[in-house]
């Protein structure tokens, strides 16, 4: 069994295809269904999706991530400080800026997306 992708709720699509455009993230594919769009978005050439995003024009409650219910969504990268810079500037908000995480073999980094959803990049050591 494989993970085939992560579904995040987004308030303002533009601004989240243009925040995870930046981090390298091109849409694979995309369909509206009862009201919402869904877009599939992907790193790989392989044209798989790593990521959904759905938007609810018609939404009524706010979204409102909370680390309580998903703490966050990692994506292994290459580069662990290039990956949060650009996020930074792609306006991201700092987490816990580029360390080892010795217990885990992994060296990370965590940012807080536009939406408030917290992302971790990270490499092994």
């Amino acid at each position: 069994m494989d993970l085939a992708h992560v579904a995040i709720c987004v308030s303002d699509l533009d601004r989240a295809m243009d925040f995870y455009g930046d981090l390298g993230f091109e849409e694979t594919h995309r369909f509206t269904l009862d009201g919402v769009t869904n877009v599939y978005l992907g790193r790989d050439s392989d044209g798989e999706a790593d990521l959904q995003l759905r938007h609810d024009p018609d939404r009524t409650t706010p979204i409102a991530p909370s680390r309580a219910d998903v703490d966050h969504v990692a994506f292994t990268v290459d580069d662990v400080d290039d990956t949060f810079e650009t996020a930074i500037d792609a306006g991201a908000a700092p987490v816990l800026e580029p360390t080892e995480i010795d217990a885990a073999g992994a060296y990370a980094a965590f940012v807080e997306d536009p939406e408030g959803y917290t992302l971790e990049f990270y490499r092994w050591l």
